[in-house]
């Protein structure tokens, strides 16, 4: 365990020095939805374009190597049984809360075991945190997990607010979740899943002068819980409101404890914009409710 305490540690010395960069809730807003500040100054006229150089048809063929490569060879078939595979694995569900081992020789097989109550792979959940930045800001969360087998619907609405200000942001997330994960008893010590979903994400704020933007989004939730009463997940995912600003980060690491259905919740979150840094990270704590 001695390695895991001092991944924890290094990853908040990390966060807690990305944290000094942090800007206001209304500077993140204007700069990942491309909305230029009113108050800044006007930026200066670009430089002229050159004329353009012309060359002769056979300098651009000499200059070509289009259909020159070599392509490999047809894999198709590794592929398809792999989707075929993930598709179609039974979750094995065990639901009767009677036995005191819910694995049972009889239920062993080389799939996860879905149990009811866990984190993972679960039929239902529902998260709820509130997450601390800075004096003036703040954030409350709720996340909602739906799915059968390998499938799954994710919904994440968090909602922000600047006291010193009055800024208000939401932002909101959808997904389509493709998932493998539970028990796999014979391998894996404890409950596993992973994940990738795609889907939107939305921004909306409370200033007029910000509009309401909806761009497409991918998530790659991780969860690993070792023992039945903790564990830990990092869901990661990236989206971009405007063409002319950057790829936004939005990272989440959380260790739970707890037990089936109910788990605490304590975590770290950021939100990382392209080419200007770190916004809006704090620590976090809530609980999961899991079915």
């Amino acid at each position: 365990m001695r390695w895991f305490r001092s991944g924890i540690s290094a990853l908040v010395l990390l966060l807690f020095v990305q944290g000094a960069q942090a800007g206001k809730l209304k500077d993140f807003a204007q700069k990942a939805t491309g909305t230029p500040d009113p108050e800044a100054p006007a930026p200066p006229p670009p430089p002229p374009t050159p004329p353009p150089q012309t060359t002769t048809a056979p300098e651009r063929a000499d200059r070509s190597s289009f259909g020159s490569g070599t392509y490999p060879s047809d894999s198709g078939s590794s592929w398809g049984e792999m989707l075929f595979w993930l598709l179609t694995a039974p979750f094995n569900s065990n639901n009767s809360g009677n036995s005191d081992d819910p694995f049972a020789a009889e239920d062993r097989t080389r799939y996860p075991i879905h149990v009811s109550g866990e984190a993972t792979a679960p039929y239902l959940r529902l998260d709820y945190a509130w997450q601390y930045v800075d004096s003036d800001i703040d954030a409350h969360d709720l996340k909602l997990e739906a799915g059968y087998k390998p499938f799954a619907l994710h919904v994440r609405h968090s909602h922000y607010k600047d006291r010193s200000d009055g800024f208000l942001m939401d932002i909101n997330q959808y997904y389509g979740v493709l998932r493998y994960g539970g028990y796999v008893p014979d391998s894996i010590p404890g409950s596993f899943e992973i994940g990738i979903g795609f889907g939107a994400a939305q921004i909306d704020t409370n200033d007029a002068g910000i509009e309401e933007h909806t761009r497409g989004a991918i998530t790659v939730p991780l969860k690993y819980y070792p023992v039945d009463w903790a564990g830990v997940e990092f869901r990661p995912a990236w989206y971009k409101w405007n063409d002319e600003a950057g790829v936004i980060g939005d990272y989440d690491f959380s260790i739970a404890l707890g037990y089936r259905f109910v788990m605490l919740r304590g975590g770290y979150r950021w939100l990382w914009l392209q080419g200007e840094g770190t916004f809006n990270d704090g620590f976090y704590v809530g609980t999961s409710v899991s079915f």
